[in-house]
Formats: structure tokens, sequence, C-alpha cells
């Protein structure tokens, strides 16, 4: 199993359905897949680690796959990225960013982005309290669509929110939240971004495919950066996409110090304008 997502294409992106365009496009930009083995990974904060930002003080570091007995057929590596909510804030900019693509996504260049990881709880029971979401981003916090995982009874539920504002300039945007899926905890997962981005208003196209299934058909932010005067600081710019925000934020759970979720085999890309 390991060994299918780590050659297949060399990205995370062939399995989820992109592997023929992204591999043949000259224009194709690929990051990973980061499976955070050694030695170019080493236990401990993930800050500064190939490529990696995360200069807040939150609970999220490379962790031996072994201290985790329900993650033993996961089918990781000895190691994965290991995040808990124990430490949140409302902040943004100082939370964990992968590695960035040198070919950003978004309408004025790539039109395609793709973004997927492996995803296991560290417990094989709830952890009360347990969130995490993760965005396609721009680096400094500037989502562009979003998921959230809530640790749950009944297994992880994956909440996914997009955004719907036709303008003018000036008009509040209306987030959208839907429940989309509930993972079990007994395997790891396979979430994937797949986004295009088209030029003009309110009409980027964003699925969301979960082990292999596309589970939500839905569009990005655009829309809250173009025309929400919560963006008029920024002069209503919209955003391309360089990088996965894994975000810790809402009320802390601080028994889940040192648990959390388990996270393996991450990997971005896009595809060149014109491909």
């Amino acid at each position: 199993m390991r060994r299918f997502f780590g050659t297949i294409g060399a990205a995370t992106v062939f399995a989820l359905g992109l592997g023929g365009a992204f591999a043949s496009a000259a224009g194709a930009d690929v990051v990973g897949p980061i499976s955070f083995e050694p030695p170019a990974y080493h236990t401990g904060d993930i800050n500064g680690q190939q490529g990696w930002q995360k200069t807040g003080p939150y609970d999220v570091a490379v962790a031996n796959v072994s201290g985790f007995p329900a993650a033993s057929h996961y089918f990781f590596g000895s190691q994965a990225l290991r995040l808990s909510d124990a430490i949140t804030s409302g902040s943004f900019g100082d939370q964990t960013f992968s590695p960035g693509l040198s070919d950003p996504a978004g309408e004025a260049g790539a039109r395609d982005f793709a973004g997927g990881f492996l995803i296991g709880t560290a417990q094989s029971t709830e952890q009360p309290g347990l969130s995490m979401s993760v965005s396609p981003d721009d680096g400094n916090g500037s989502r562009m669509s979003y998921l959230r995982f809530e640790d749950q009874a009944d297994g992880v539920h994956v909440f996914f929110v997009d955004v719907k504002d036709h303008g003018p300039l000036g008009t509040v945007a209306d987030f959208r939240e839907s429940d989309i899926a509930t993972l079990d905890r007994n395997h790891s997962h396979l979430i994937g971004f797949l986004i295009h981005f088209n030029p003009g208003a309110h009409n980027d196209d964003v699925k969301i495919v979960i082990d292999g299934r596309i589970k939500k058909n839905g569009t990005t932010w655009e829309d809250y950066y173009r025309y929400d005067p919560e963006q008029a600081g920024n002069g209503n710019q919209v955003p391309d996409v360089s990088k996965l925000l894994f975000r810790e934020g809402g009320v802390p759970a601080p028994l889940n110090l040192g648990q959390g979720y388990l996270v393996d085999d991450v990997t971005l890309a896009s595809l060149g304008h014109g491909h």
C-alpha cells in the first residue's frame, strides 16, 4: 500500500486521478510526496525542516509512528507529522505551512492545483475536542478552500466550507459549511483537493476526493477576497495557492497534547497555464 502511494508518478496527485495530465504537462510543478522519513526529517519540531514553517507554539512535530499502536496498520513509514489542538489561536501566519510550489496556482498563472495527504488518528478511540483544518493557501494565511477534521464519537467528521458572494464590492460573503464524510479510525485515509481556477468571478471549481471518491463539488473562496469588506485592506485581491496550511484554531483541548492526528505523504502540484 505504501509503495502504491510512493511510486505511481511519484506524487499523490496520481492517486487522485490527475496523474496523466500532470505527468505529461511540461508546466507541471510537483512537491512531494513528503513522507517525513529520516535522514531528511528528524523527530521534533517541524519548523525549518525541508521548507516547513511553524513559528507559533503549536503541538505539531515529526513523530515516530511506532509510538502510536493505533497507526500500526496505516501503512505509514517510520515517521509521520503529528498534530493536535492542545494549543490553538486565532492567528494564521504562524501556523503550520508545507513547503511551497515554485509555480503557484491561480487565475493569473497555473490553472490547476492538486493537494493531497494521508491522515489517521493517533488513538483508536475518540479524542474529545480534537479538531484541525487544512487549506490550500498562499503561505500567508489567505485560504482558498477549507476542510476541517473533527474527532467525534462515531469517527472523524470532515467538513467542507466554500463561499458564495456575487458582489458588488462591499458585499459580505456567505460561508457555506457541509459535513461530507465520516472517517473510521481503523485505517488511514487519502484526502485530496482538486481545484481549477478560472479567470473572472464566481467560477472556480473545487473537488474534494476522499479515498478515491469525489465527496464534494464546490467552489473556492475567490469571491470572499474579491468582494467582502474584510478584504478591503488587501485591495480585494484574490490570492494564489502554493502551500497547504494545517491550522489549529478554536477552543484548545490540552488533553490531546502529544496525540491528535498523524499525517503522511503530503503532495502538492500545479499545472502550468495553457496545458
